[in-house]
């Protein structure tokens, strides 16, 4: 939780409690004045939680090169962790762990199978902090078999009276390499995707989604030359 969220919960508080002294006393212009502050700090403090919360398990960009060779982003997704409130293996509750975390932290994420279906559990360093929902880890093993998964930290959400939460930004990088290894030695690499009929020089040309790669004598086949890349 950032500082400014809680220097507002604790005037919330004040403003509550010298609202609710007041009313008794005959002072209800005071008391009320001091309740509608309380309320409205409340609020304040609140509203970066909902916009956390807003973006949950939401696509931001696709098809974008990755950094490391061989390798491009397929999908880039923000989501809340699930399962946050549990123990790790050690016992320590992940709680705990989330609260001495600033959200600077470098994370991993590690797949793996629960109970015979796809599963994937962020960790910092040796500890578990939580999972990605069943859901999104069924979705994304089925759409990127073979991808494999990096993540940093958005937010640490919550403390005080509230329970802590983790917001993370997922990226799922796909190898390239087996695709082009695969091809005749000197074959010229195109890209296309479902909502075109135009082959493309660059996987970010045109805002293509999960763009695929195909030789390009095999893309002349169906498609023709994108007018912006292909020169």
């Amino acid at each position: 939780m950032a500082k400014k969220q809680i220097i507002l919960y604790v005037v919330a508080a004040l403003f509550a409690v010298s609202g609710i002294v007041a009313l008794p006393s005959g002072n209800i212009t005071g008391g009320v004045g001091c309740i509608v502050i309380a309320a409205v700090c409340f609020l304040l403090a609140r509203k970066p939680e909902k916009e956390a919360a807003g973006r949950q398990e939401e696509p931001r960009k696709t098809g974008t090169p990755a950094a490391a060779s061989g390798s491009r982003i397929a999908e880039t997704i923000r989501t809340k962790l699930v399962g946050v409130t549990f123990d790790d293996e050690d016992g320590e509750n992940r709680q705990d762990i989330l609260r001495t975390m600033t959200g600077d932290e470098d994370i991993t994420v590690e797949k793996y199978t629960y109970n015979g279906e796809p599963a994937a559990c962020i960790k910092w360093g040796n500890k578990v902090l939580g999972n990605l929902s069943a859901e999104l880890a069924k979705d994304l093993a089925r759409k990127y078999p073979q991808a494999r998964y990096t993540a940093e930290i958005l937010e640490i959400s919550g403390g005080g009276v509230q329970m802590f939460g983790c917001n993370i930004e997922l990226d799922v990088l796909i190898e390239e390499k087996k695709s082009r290894a695969a091809q005749p030695a000197g074959e010229t690499i195109v890209y296309i995707d479902r909502s075109s009929k135009k082959y493309h020089s660059k996987p970010t040309c045109s805002g293509m989604k999960n763009p695929k790669s195909i030789p390009l004598s095999q893309a002349k086949k169906k498609y023709t030359a994108c007018k912006k890349c292909c020169k």
